[in-house]
């Protein structure tokens, strides 16, 4: 129990000291008064004085030293724990009632949080449908997937591992043993830069995983906002069964070991009382059934999401903590003013949607905010928005009593910015769907949030003190005790004159002090007679102890101060506290509006990012269809085009019956692999909502997007890099549709050139026979048999298309634009001599590819005169075939031998 001191002492004059440190302050300086009196210059002297000696061993503070979160309180003061399930007690709080405080740093929206397990997640996989549940100790909020019908190579539950990132995955100790190793990460291609880190999978009985008693969890939820606590069992079931798909087995199944695992676990409560239970400020659903798959070396070889970690192993951090975004997609998007857009946005990114009418909302949104006309309007919104933070924190906090000053600060602030936005998407069209949610979610109720907030704590004490301070006028019985305490310098000083006065001339000074359950005291310095305990004796005086050479004693002044006063600033702080407590409740009762502000105004700030991208670098908004199409004019690589001064656009033309396939050749560095990034960079956009660089697109709705790119080797999953390569035109092969987008380039390279070849074309002739069915496949190749030798069916379905180059003699010149044919050379030479390969190298290798091309013997360069050894072994050869073995001298024929190669 921190404790607090009060000094006063009396004389003529009065001079003050700040507590603690002796400064000068002035005497409206409020908390740690003293006065004390001499006898010659009979100055009134106010000092601080912090008794700790040997007859009494206490450490105190004094009263303005104020721990955080009001923990400096009466032990006198009844304590009430804040729990969720005893929401009446806030109710008929007393002012003496209040919750004791903990003194916990306060995290802020860029930090981490408070707990190393940020998100648990829980997965069944039963019945062939996938079903997973997990919590989130930021938001405090249960997220529920509903089953899904998996995939054979497991892609909706990958996905679902990448996009909540889990510190801990639970499962059922009957799941398959593919599902084990998919969740360790045991299976599939190691990426060097994962974009979910290493987490922990703890295996738990089956019987947690019981249908039955799970879905009992999740019924006997408490402290879920919109569900009263007079509501009978059949009540809660009716509701409950309106907020949770109960026919999603799997999904209950997940969501009740979740409950019972963070319950047990206390995630996010660990230092917390046994009696706090975990926070579950809300049930949210969502399902993958409408979205886009991409896996992570797509993400990687479009450079979607790239991280960029720091150069020096020291600041790398653990996980994804010491990585930043680097030059990718979402780095050049990402322009949100607010941490909870910047979330939004990336989760966007790892969910592209598949929902046209969803998508549509979005792309309306975008074209009006980045209309011209409409800048000083999104201007305004930027500039409310920076000042949203995230309240789900903060009502997590709240429920435990950990609410600190910086939390009402934030607390406020976004109820002010967000009733602000309110206004000004009054202003928009109601057919923008962002701007309808928030006219209709921001209630009154925020807007008396904010209003009550504003008139209660008085933010500017509150920071000075570090604790809740109430404003004047709230409470008269409050403003009283401040007005008491705050005379309380000048009738200290009053006392200590009248004592020093009945005291006898050898005293000096006196000191009149406050200390906690020991009350008001006379503080008297010790003189050179009082060397014994009975020496401290003083008529009318009764002794209390000696700390720091002074004597204190209890006079009848002392304890009527004590009868007249008691412990006013413990009182002080009991009754704002208590006053804190019917604000949370007050607060804590309309978490439902403040979710939707925080939720809504993250939404706000991606389209709007979304809207300030497509205006800056031009971008068009795509048309999307239900047919397998995919038409785009004049098509910009959105990373590309930023990092050149001027950038070649290109035409893609793919229809539902005609060049399902287009096999691009050209020369090296001619912008084929720029072009097929582009392509799929176009699709993904279109699929988050976001306009496209291009003039024009008419985008067919895309299930999946296979890339066959770039490898990045390692040498932690043992397998080679052809391997690697064949591992992703696999998953291809099998998982693409009608309406996915397989994009290869230079498949085969890592092999013998035949193998590649014919690897190659039986992948795009197996998808051929396939007919109108084909998937939208894009492949780049240096294989320029497969076009010669005719390896594909001639077809509508099939396009050629080269890179334009000109050439003049031995220069080249790179066009960079798309036509229709087919390109005979790949001009390595002319590569090798731009990147400075020596000229005779370069000789030789025009000599090597003409005799393979015309199918002539190659000839060494390591031997002068080349011809004339020709005719020398020939004439070996000669006389060979002309000796009579029975009848010559084979030593003769030997040493002429000799000779013939001596001149070699």
């Amino acid at each position: 129990m921190s404790a607090a001191v009060l000094l006063s002492s009396a004389s003529t004059s009065a001079e003050a000291s700040t507590p603690g440190n002796g400064t000068s302050t002035s005497l409206k300086t409020r908390p740690g008064w003293a006065s004390s009196a001499t006898g010659n210059e009979r100055n009134v002297k106010r000092q601080y004085s912090e008794p700790s000696g040997s007859v009494l061993k206490r450490q105190r503070t004094p009263l303005s030293s104020s721990t955080a979160n009001n923990e400096g309180m009466s032990t006198r003061s009844v304590r009430h724990s804040l729990r969720t399930e005893n929401q009446e007690l806030l109710e008929d709080m007393s002012e003496n009632d209040f919750v004791p405080q903990r003194n916990l740093a306060v995290a802020s929206d860029e930090s981490p949080g408070e707990t190393d397990v940020k998100r648990v997640l829980s997965v069944v996989w039963s019945g062939g449908k996938l079903g997973s549940a997990y919590y989130d100790t930021e938001t405090s909020q249960l997220y529920l997937q509903m089953d899904v019908i998996e995939t054979n190579d497991f892609q909706f539950l990958k996905r679902v591992k990448e996009q909540v990132q889990a510190d801990v995955i639970i499962t059922s100790s009957k799941q398959d043993e593919r599902i084990l190793k998919i969740l360790q990460g045991q299976e599939g291609e190691n990426n060097e830069e994962p974009i979910c880190k290493t987490t922990e999978v703890e295996i738990l009985p089956s019987i947690d995983f019981s249908f039955e008693v799970c879905k009992r969890r999740v019924i006997a939820l408490n402290g879920l906002p919109g569900i009263p606590q007079h509501f009978t069992d059949d009540e809660r079931d009716i509701h409950m069964s309106s907020l949770v798909p109960f026919d999603s087995s799997n999904m209950v199944r997940s969501a009740g070991a979740l409950i019972k695992y963070i319950d047990k676990k206390r995630i996010g409560v660990e230092l917390e009382d046994p009696d706090v239970r975990v926070p579950i400020l809300g049930l949210k659903v969502f399902s993958l059934n409408d979205l886009l798959i991409v896996d992570n070396n797509t993400y990687s070889a479009l450079q979607i999401l790239q991280k960029e970690r720091h150069p020096s192993v020291y600041k790398v951090g653990t996980g994804n903590s010491g990585a930043k975004e680097g030059l990718s997609l979402f780095g050049i998007i990402n322009r949100t003013k607010s941490v909870l857009g910047s979330h939004m946005l990336r989760m966007w990114f790892l969910r592209p949607s598949r929902d046209i009418s969803l998508l549509r909302k979005r792309q309306k949104a975008v074209s009006y905010f980045m209309s011209l006309r409409n800048a000083e309007l999104v201007a305004s919104l930027q500039d409310c928005l920076k000042h949203i933070k995230n309240v789900s924190r903060i009502l997590s906090r709240m429920t435990t009593a950990q609410a600190s000053v910086g939390d009402w600060q934030a607390l406020y602030k976004t109820a002010y910015n967000g009733t602000y936005i309110a206004d000004l998407c009054k202003t928009i069209p109601t057919d923008i769907e962002i701007a309808r949610k928030v006219t209709t979610s921001f209630t009154d109720d925020l807007h008396g949030i904010g209003s009550l907030i504003s008139k209660i704590i008085d933010f500017d004490e509150s920071t000075e003190q570090n604790r809740f301070v109430v404003k004047p006028g709230v409470d008269p019985s409050l403003d009283e005790k401040k007005r008491t305490y705050n005379g309380l310098p000048d009738f200290m000083t009053k006392v200590a004159r009248e004592e020093l006065n009945k005291l006898s001339s050898s005293i000096t000074e006196c000191n009149v002090i406050y200390l906690p359950q020991l009350g008001y005291l006379l503080a008297i310095p010790r003189s050179s007679e009082m060397k014994e305990e009975k020496d401290f004796a003083l008529d009318g005086l009764e002794f209390v102890f000696l700390s720091n050479n002074r004597v204190h004693y209890k006079s009848a002044s002392t304890r009527e101060l004590d009868n007249l006063l008691g412990d006013t600033q413990c009182e002080i702080t009991d009754h704002e506290t208590a006053i804190m407590h019917r604000l949370q409740t007050v607060i804590l009762e309309h978490t439902k509006v403040l979710m939707d502000v925080m939720e809504c105004c993250a939404e706000l700030d991606c389209l709007i990012a979304l809207a300030l991208c497509a205006r800056e670098n031009n971008y068009a908004c795509p048309e999307l269809t239900t047919s397998s199409v995919l038409n785009i004019e004049h098509g910009r690589h959105p990373l590309q085009e930023l990092c050149v001064n001027q950038f070649v656009p290109n035409n893609t033309m793919i229809y539902r019956d005609s060049g399902r396939l287009k096999v691009l050749t050209g020369p090296n560095a001619s912008g084929k692999s720029v072009y097929l990034k582009q392509v799929g960079l176009i699709v993904f956009l279109a699929h988050i909502g976001s306009f496209v660089p291009a003039d024009s697109a008419t985008v067919g709705i895309t299930d999946r997007i296979f890339t066959r790119i770039h490898t990045r080797e390692t040498v932690s999953v043992g397998l080679s890099t052809f391997m690697i390569d064949l591992n992703q035109v696999a998953t291809a092969v099998h998982g693409a549709t009608v309406n996915s987008l397989v994009i290869i380039d230079e498949f085969g390279k890592g092999t013998a050139t035949i193998d590649g070849l014919s690897l190659l074309s039986a992948s795009l002739r197996y998808w051929l026979a396939r007919g109108p069915s084909c998937p939208k496949i894009l492949v780049s190749t240096h294989f320029h048999g497969l076009v010669r030798q005719k390896l594909l069916p001639q077809s509508t379905l099939v396009q050629y298309q080269t890179m334009e180059v000109m050439q003049e003699e031995e220069d080249l010149v790179f066009l960079y634009q798309l036509v229709d044919g087919h390109a005979n050379s790949s001009f390595a030479c002319h590569i090798a001599s731009l990147a400075g390969v020596p000229d005779e190298l370069i000789k030789r290798a025009h000599q090597v590819t003409e005799l393979v091309r015309t199918n002539k013997p190659l000839q060494r360069m390591d031997t002068e005169n080349s011809e004339d050894q020709q005719k020398r072994y020939e004439a070996i050869v000669v006389n060979f075939l002309k000796l009579d073995l029975e009848h010559a001298d084979p030593h003769w024929f030997l040493s002429e031998l000799l000779q013939l190669t001596a001149k070699d």
